[in-house]
């Protein structure tokens, strides 16, 4: 005889009448399709339904949509093989909730029912769900964290890595690691470039002590190169206690970081070390020199007119001659002497252990022979003269600034003194600079306190002996030097950037002069202005003349700019345009110390100008040179055939004023006539020598 299921000999001798009545809300009883023949109360309740509703209608009426088909599986498998089974699914409450159910079935063979006994896990479900789903957001949030993470057990074996630490260590999805803090694929090292050994990790001694790492770097060298990461490691409770160690790829702001500490302390163009650089350098080379009783030079070096190349070329142009003067240089020197560039067409040299002057000297006529050959750049052969001012350690100053100040002090003096050569400090030049700064100081001061004034010097016609215009010259009224010479300040001013101010009050205050002359009843009386050369460069010279004009409401044609020839000539296209725009306004133009410039006597055609001024060197000499005075004939028949006036300054002798008058000058500006006075003194002046009464 088959051997039938336990269960069905258990309930063989029951009915499902007593079973009911014995249990009323244990079970529900379905057919072999599952289709609810009688429901408990409480099952009802718990879908929402009354039992009449559920009665006579399937599991399936009331199955989850996606849990049909497992559900009618299970049915048709209970039918074919009717042995008590367990199986969960989801219903659909009436509300439309969903509900899971784990069903105990146990089938009746002789009456081909179903006893299904029911178990609500929904709540067991939703936190089982939960979990899950928070265990999966947890590990997708560890696998993709833009930074490694390993994980070790308590004797530092790797048993866990994120996806980011795999791509770092080049380890395969699924690979089983056999590999410990002290067993790697890889060389490690510190940032100062030592190998990290194994047993010296600091990972490791945190791992023993339990200790926490925060800001430690380290390099990892893979295919030739170093990627670097910012290292945080903790102990965590994992079998006694591993180590959680994170890695942060570091590398790109490694990269910027050496970048910026490349950029603070080397010259891009050149390579060579900056400022900076070479300040941070000079203590111990002094303390060395020092030490065995030797001297170091500071060589400060600058191009003589290389702004000319590089306005006339372009800085690409000029870019190529400064890193050919550095290697020249750099060639030209010992091979301990440091060379640093200050930027622009500036380079320092260090010259350490010297043992007199003349080592230094013999070193800066070595530079400069290397300067005496031409640059090849592009095909066409260019000469660059360079000048060097020397300061020496301990002698010329004892600290770094003192002496790059006295050696650029130097340098300057060279410049003066006709450039590409090398001049030495001295305790004179240390004179002449501190008198230097004190002006410059006193300047600032002077500005605030309106300390300068104007005096006027008239220009008599030499064919009518009265005067048709005055220049506005600038004094300064030391309140305890009295009248400073414009000699003395005007070029500091230029240096210092100080000229533009000054400038532009001297427009002002000669227009407003004009404005109080022209009330007192003089006209056709023209007033020069001297422009310097970095305010003829400015952009706002045209709307400071436009401006006070307008508002002492002058005659633009009363106005005449003075422009030396130096700064029209040195970027001639440019300054004609400027020119123009000054024409446009109504004013005349002059070029200034015409004859000491540069050889423009080509170029005058082009300039917009009214009249020629010859400077004052080659009046002084015309009665016993006999080239001066050839010189301003030639230059008076010139500028007559241009349709110019020919003004000459710095007459004080009857004599001079004859020649000149031969010459064929047609205006005389000098002591001869009249010295520079004030406001006052000028127009009693022109209201004497032009016949008009107070």
């Amino acid at each position: 005889m088959q051997n039938e299921p336990l269960g069905s000999n258990i309930l063989s001798g029951l009915t499902v009448k007593s079973l009911l009545a014995e249990y009323p809300n244990s079970f529900q009883v379905m057919d072999w399709e599952g289709t609810f023949i009688s429901v408990t109360e409480r099952f009802a309740r718990f879908l929402e339904f009354a039992p009449k509703e559920i009665a006579g209608k399937s599991i399936l009426d009331f199955t989850q949509e996606d849990d049909k088909e497992n559900t009618k599986y299970t049915f048709d498998s209970l039918g074919e093989n009717p042995n008590i089974l367990n199986f969960e699914n989801r219903l659909v409450t009436k509300s439309q909730e969903e509900v899971w159910i784990i069903w105990l079935l146990i089938p009746l063979r002789e009456s081909k029912i179903i006893l299904a006994f029911d178990r609500d896990v929904t709540i067991q479900k939703d936190i089982s769900f939960e979990f899950l789903l928070q265990q999966q957001k947890y590990k997708s949030i560890f696998d993709n964290l833009p930074m490694g993470i390993a994980i070790t057990d308590e004797k530092g074996k790797i048993v866990e890595t994120n996806k980011t630490a795999r791509t770092y260590f080049n380890i395969q999805d699924g690979e089983l690691l056999n590999r410990t803090l002290n067993i790697r694929k890889y060389t490690l090292i510190q940032p100062n470039g030592n190998k990290i050994y194994p047993r010296k990790s600091s990972l490791m001694r945190a791992l023993r002590h339990k200790e926490v790492i925060r800001n430690m770097e380290i390099g990892l060298i893979k295919e030739d190169k170093i990627t670097w990461f910012d290292i945080l490691a903790t102990p965590i409770p994992l079998e006694n206690f591993g180590l959680a160690v994170a890695f942060l790829d570091i590398t790109q702001r490694r990269h910027a970081e050496e970048k910026i500490a490349y950029m603070a302390f080397f010259d891009q163009l050149t390579n060579l070390p900056n400022r900076n650089s070479l300040i941070d350098k000079l203590f111990p080379i002094f303390e060395e020199a020092r030490r065995h009783g030797n001297l170091v030079g500071i060589l400060a070096i600058d191009l003589d007119n290389f702004k000319i190349i590089n306005d006339s070329r372009g800085h690409d142009f000029g870019d190529k001659i400064i890193k050919l003067v550095a290697y020249r240089i750099r060639e030209s020197i010992r091979v301990y002497d440091l060379i640093s560039r200050q930027g622009g067409d500036e380079f320092t040299v260090v010259l350490p252990d010297l043992s007199n002057e003349r080592d230094a000297a013999v070193i800066s006529e070595s530079i400069l022979d290397a300067m005496t050959h031409p640059f090849v750049i592009d095909g066409e052969r260019i000469f660059v003269n360079i000048s060097i001012g020397i300061a020496l350690y301990p002698t010329d100053g004892k600290d770094s600034n003192t002496l790059l100040k006295n050696a650029d002090s130097a340098l300057n003096l060279a410049k003066s003194q006709g450039k590409n050569c090398y001049v030495f400090f001295t305790e004179e030049l240390q004179t002449v600079v501190a008198e230097r700064l004190e002006i410059e100081n006193r300047m600032r001061i002077a500005i605030i306190e309106n300390q300068f004034t104007l005096m006027y010097q008239p220009k008599i016609d030499l064919y009518t002996k009265k005067p048709v215009g005055v220049e506005a010259l600038i004094r300064w009224r030391h309140p305890e030097r009295g009248l400073i010479s414009p000699n003395v300040f005007i070029p500091i001013s230029e240096e210092t950037g100080m000229i533009l101010a000054i400038g532009e009050w001297v427009i002002k205050s000669a227009i407003q002069t004009m404005r109080f002359w022209k009330d007192a009843g003089i006209n056709d009386v023209s007033m020069a202005v001297n422009i310097s050369t970095k305010q003829f460069k400015h952009e706002k010279l045209i709307s400071t003349i436009a401006e006070n004009l307008k508002l002492f409401k002058v005659d633009p044609h009363d106005l005449e700019v003075e422009l030396t020839e130096s700064s029209v000539m040195e970027n001639a296209d440019e300054a004609v345009r400027t020119m123009q725009e000054i024409r446009k306004l109504g004013a005349k133009i002059a070029i200034d110390d015409f004859g000491t410039g540069y050889s423009s006597l080509g170029y005058l055609k082009k300039l917009p100008i009214s009249s020629l001024k010859i400077d004052r060197s080659f009046v002084s000499e015309i009665t016993s040179d006999k080239d001066s005075k050839t010189i301003i004939h030639a230059v008076s028949n010139l500028a007559h055939n241009l349709g110019l006036i020919v003004v000459a300054e710095g007459a004080e002798t009857e004599e001079q004023v004859s020649l000149l008058a031969e010459s064929g000058v047609d205006l005389i500006q000098g002591f001869f006539f009249a010295k520079p006075m004030t406001s006052e003194d000028c127009l009693h002046f022109l209201k004497t020598e032009l016949g008009i009464s107070d």
